[in-house]
């Protein structure tokens, strides 16, 4: 485990940050990474996690260390070389408009044949308004790694080499009629005129997961989309994560992910503090001019959208953080509705 560098890396960056660097390297723990194959990816729907996780991830994955557009360098290719790591590679691409994939790696699934190669992509992503963005940007994604194995992966017109891709992408705060699904995205055959039918394998290259995550409580126990949930929930306490992953996953807690998760769970408290604090002082502020106190309706919103925004969570999961009774919650959630809709 790189803590000590990754901490040197990343102290200038703030919590927020800090906090969705947490959740990547949470995801490329082994452990994750084959439990999401097998949920996700048809090849390893039979396979053991045990199996997996020791014979099908051929290489460590790399954690926003390799570029999406083809012009762009890989991390380790910049300036400070291998110094660039994680976090530090995302503040790249805000400044000098380069795009890393999250997670990044290669994997051998058996087959009834011989092995099938594959190359995954895993994207925790906070939903954004238009979730139709990020599924174009999930086409691009997986454009990019076919037409990138070119001269790596085969030469020529040596086509039939071509790797399946996935990639897999976690929404955190899916807007409640979306919460807690599935959806793929894939080449299918279709007949138009006569029927003239191809091998699956010649076709299917790509495949995009969308997974959604939602209330912890509507989730089926032991499904893939529960231990999502359970990973990067912001509300559940170190322990209670462990005993849960542990218990009900068989999760090792090895020393790397045991402080991971409760270093993730540490930023989320310090984002949520923060976050009510800085709506309260806004809140007072306001309610300094038009002579209200700091429990009215307008703080409220203040505190719930900083919540919203830190935490990257849904309206009523910010309501929950606040411990917002129930009787008071619809009219602020239209109050939010309203607000986020003006904006």
């Amino acid at each position: 485990m790189r803590q000590n560098s990754l901490s040197k890396s990343i102290d200038a960056a703030g919590s927020e940050a800090r906090h969705d660097e947490c959740v990547k390297r949470i995801l490329s723990h082994l452990p994750i990474i084959s439990r999401l194959l097998k949920g996700c990816a048809d090849e390893f729907k039979d396979v053991p996690v045990e199996r997996i996780e020791k014979e099908c991830i051929e290489k460590e994955p790399q954690i926003s260390t390799v570029a999406v557009d083809q012009d762009d360098l890989d991390a380790d290719e910049m300036p400070g070389g291998g110094r660039i790591k994680g976090l530090n590679t995302e503040d790249a691409s805000i400044k000098e408009g380069k795009i890393f994939y999250d997670i990044r790696f290669t994997a051998i699934a058996p087959g009834t044949k011989e092995p099938i190669p594959l190359i995954i992509n895993i994207e925790a992503q906070n939903t954004s308004k238009d979730t139709r963005l990020l599924l174009r940007r999930s086409i691009y994604y997986v454009d990019r790694m076919v037409s990138a194995q070119k001269n790596t992966v085969f030469s020529g017109d040596d086509y039939k080499k071509i790797r399946k891709v996935y990639s897999i992408w976690i929404l955190t705060d899916a807007p409640k009629k979306e919460a807690n699904t599935i959806t793929k995205y894939q080449i299918t055959e279709k007949q138009v005129v006569g029927s003239v039918s191809a091998p699956k394998d010649d076709y299917d290259v790509q495949t995009i997961v969308m997974l959604r995550l939602g209330p912890l409580a509507q989730t089926e126990p032991g499904s893939i989309l529960r231990l999502l949930d359970v990973l990067i929930s912001s509300e559940l306490p170190p322990s209670e994560k462990k005993t849960i992953l542990t218990k009900e996953f068989d999760v090792p807690m090895t020393t790397s992910l045991n402080e991971e998760v409760n270093e993730m769970c540490n930023l989320a408290e310090g984002i949520r503090e923060k976050a009510e604090k800085r709506g309260e002082k806004r809140g007072e502020k306001r309610g300094e001019k038009r002579g209200e106190t700091r429990a009215t309706l307008e703080t409220r919103i203040e505190v719930a959208l900083n919540i919203m925004k830190s935490l990257k969570i849904s309206a009523e999961d910010a309501l929950d953080v606040m411990r917002v009774p129930t009787k008071s919650r619809n009219a602020l959630l239209k109050s939010i509705n309203e607000r986020l809709a003006a904006e």
